[in-house]
């Protein structure tokens, strides 16, 4: 790794954590809504293969209903990242 791969690295870092007074770090409100929707993007992704392994028919109508509303709250989190003006780069 390059010094200016690991001095960009930091500086990322220390943007997204802020420290209380007992020096331990808090969440930003960014950092937060990126752990979500990185975390339904993955239940999303979960639930697209769960729908393909699925073959009881009792078990496709639940499946189907899993991966929409997957999609569903990954959507609504992208858009309240857009709505609070956090664009992809601060998301990553």
């Amino acid at each position: 790794m390059k010094k200016q791969d690991i001095l960009r690295f930091f500086n990322e870092l220390s943007s997204r954590l802020f420290f209380d007074n007992n020096g331990e770090t808090v969440e930003t409100p960014k950092t937060r809504l990126a752990d979500e929707i990185r975390e339904a993007h993955q239940e999303w992704v979960r639930a697209q293969k769960y729908f393909q392994w699925v073959s009881d028919p009792e078990l496709v109508d639940h499946a189907i209903f899993t991966e929409e509303a997957a999609r569903r709250k990954y959507i609504y989190l992208l858009n309240q990242a857009k709505n609070q003006g956090i664009t992809g780069e601060e998301l990553k």
